[in-house]
Order: C-alpha cells, then sequence, then structure tokens
C-alpha cells in the first residue's frame, strides 16, 4: 500500500510535556497510507499506527514554540506529532512540512474515496464577509473541492463545514477592503464565504489567482453536477418504466431480466429479492419471480423511494451500518447507534 506521506518527526501519545515532544524516544519514521498514520521510533524499532477511520479530528496547535499537529481519536484519546526536517547534521521543525501533514490527514480523513478538483490554505466565514469578519471572525485552514462537496477544515479543532454541490444555488466573487472572496448561497438560504490564501513570510495572505481558479472550478462543479443529477433522474425513470412494461405483459419475470432492468449488481440484487419477496407476497420459483397483480403500484412506488433515499444519501455523503440498518457517516468506523465496526 503506497504512502501518501512520508518524514522523519516526533510523535507521542497524550497531551505531552516539553521534555516529551524533543525527546529522543520520541523521534522516529511518520508516513500515512489510505489506511493508517503509522510511527516507528528510531530507538526502539516500536510501530504504532492509528486508523484513519477512528480519527475524529485533527488541529494545528503551537507548543513550546513548536507547531504540531494533534489528533483526537476514539474515546477522547490524543495524539501529537509534528515533522523535522533536516539541517546539517542535526533535525528542526518546519511549519511548511507540518501544514503539508496536516493537509494530508485530512484529505485522508474526511475527503477518502473523492477525487479532489482543487484544495488550498484558505479563510472561511459563515454569511457574507465584511469588513469586521475579516479582520476579527474569519477561520483560517483547508479547503477541498471535490466533485461532490467543498469541504474546510478549520486548524482549530472542530470548525468542519461540507456544502454539497447540489445545494448550491448561486457562486458570486466580491471585493471587501481590497479582499477578493467567493460567496456560496446555497438553496436553504444559508451563505457561506472563501478566500485562498497563500504564504507570506510567516503569515497568510489573500490570494487573488487562487480565488479566480477557485471560482472557476466551482462553476464547472456545479454544472457538471446539475447535467449527472438530470442524467441520473432520466435513468430511474427508463429503469421504473422497464419495469412496469415487463409487468403489463407478464406477471412471471426471469430474475436475471429484472436485475438488469434495474441496474443492479448481483449482489445487491440477491439480498434485495427475498425482502421484496416476502414484502409483496411475490413467490420465487426457480429463475423466475412470479409477481403479485395486487401489490404492483406498492413494489413500484418502493422502487421510486429507494432510488430517491440512494440519491439524498450519496449526497449526504452518508452509508448504511451494516449491523443495525441506521444511517451514518461514510468515514465513521463506528457505529455511533450499535457500536460495531462497519
Amino acid at each position: 500500500m503506497p504512502n501518501q506521506y512520508e518524514s522523519f518527526g516526533s510523535f507521542n501519545t497524550g497531551i505531552p510535556s516539553n521534555r516529551l515532544l524533543i525527546s529522543k524516544k520520541s523521534k522516529g519514521e511518520i508516513s500515512l497510507n489510505e489506511t493508517f498514520l503509522s510511527f516507528e521510533s528510531q530507538v526502539d524499532k516500536i510501530l504504532f499506527q492509528i486508523k484513519l477511520s477512528e480519527i475524529q479530528d485533527i488541529a494545528m496547535k503551537n507548543r513550546f514554540k513548536i507547531s504540531l499537529i494533534e489528533i483526537q481519536g476514539l474515546h477522547q484519546t490524543f495524539y501529537t506529532l509534528y515533522p523535522l526536517i533536516k539541517k546539517d547534521k542535526s533535525h528542526s521543525t518546519s511549519k511548511e512540512m507540518t501544514l503539508e501533514l496536516f493537509r494530508q490527514l485530512t484529505r485522508q480523513v474526511f475527503n477518502k474515496d473523492q477525487t479532489i478538483l482543487f484544495d488550498t490554505i484558505g479563510g472561511f466565514y459563515l454569511g457574507s464577509l465584511r469588513s469586521y469578519a475579516l479582520k476579527e471572525m474569519t477561520i483560517q485552514g483547508y479547503i477541498f473541492l471535490t466533485e461532490n462537496y467543498i469541504l474546510f477544515k478549520s486548524f482549530q479543532p472542530g470548525n468542519i463545514y461540507k456544502i454539497n454541490v447540489l445545494d448550491f444555488k448561486d457562486i458570486t466573487m466580491e471585493i471587501v477592503d481590497s479582499t477578493t472572496y467567493i460567496k456560496i448561497g446555497t438553496v436553504d438560504g444559508q451563505i457561506y464565504s472563501f478566500f485562498p490564501l497563500k504564504k507570506q513570510w510567516r503569515k497568510f495572505g489573500k490570494d487573488a489567482l487562487k480565488t479566480e481558479k477557485l471560482y472557476d472550478v466551482l462553476h464547472q462543479a456545479k454544472m457538471y453536477k446539475e447535467s449527472e443529477h438530470v442524467r441520473f433522474k432520466k435513468d430511474e425513470k427508463e429503469k421504473i418504466k422497464k419495469i412496469k412494461t415487463m409487468l403489463k405483459v407478464s406477471n412471471r419475470l426471469k430474475l436475471k431480466m429484472m436485475r438488469i432492468a434495474l441496474g443492479l449488481d448481483k449482489e445487491s440484487f440477491n439480498n434485495q429479492i427475498f425482502e421484496w419477496a416476502k414484502r409483496f407476497n411475490f413467490t420465487i420459483d426457480g429463475d423466475y419471480i412470479i409477481i403479485n397483480k395486487d401489490t404492483i403500484a406498492a413494489f413500484l412506488h418502493h422502487l421510486k423511494s429507494l432510488e430517491n433515499k440512494h440519491r439524498d444519501d450519496v449526497k449526504d455523503n452518508k452509508t448504511e451500518c451494516s449491523f443495525c440498518g441506521n444511517m451514518i457517516e461514510l468515514k465513521k468506523g463506528v457505529c455511533p447507534y450499535c457500536g460495531n465496526k462497519n
């Protein structure tokens, strides 16, 4: 499994003292892949691994003049780490490397299996940006745009915002106090403000070029997702239409023909068909299913509602717990309802 990030650095469990942060025993190799954040100590060669699915939050902090990353795991467990860059014969801290590790962690934990269209360090404000907000109330962190949503994760603990592309109503570029920013209005009336940043000396400054680039990519993502949504709805209508046509001429359908018409893979179809037979009083006879004419309307209505539910679940980035059936976030490794790992 290839690593997305590798560096020499420091790692501790809990919230360490300054002595532990700089201790030789805390030094070793940090690596990150799509499943684990790993650390192998240089002194005793002990390997420590954190499952990314169990990470609840990631934050950047300055402690004892060291720029570091604090990770919160399950059950309020904490881990502290920071990369080190080699200079001459020794190693020293690097804020740039810490930022890159924060970026890679955020990408793997909160955007796993998503194609990243654009990402940047940026500022965020919940609402339409004003002069006082620009100076006092904006939050800094990382912005990620995928084909499904735009996500902002602050450097501080918490503060994760995700807006689905299908919820975009309008995208505008505005200026306040010589700062160009992007305002996104949603269908439910919410407003979000974003502005990309770039590193300037020891602080972040506004990046007008990246702001224009993000503005363009946001519009492209919106147009693509809307056209995909239209195609999706058309395809679902065609599926229901095919089933209706088949049921008009016969109440005895070949299972394979029905599966193909619904566009389901074998495993998904096999899991569903016995439930449908029981629920709608159908009979399975070898490779055929015999439909109960009295429950056809209810069955077609059920198929339509399933497609709507599936679309909403994809939009909300959720999945069904394989143990208790409750809907949970895709990134959650443990179901909050039944406690089982998915």
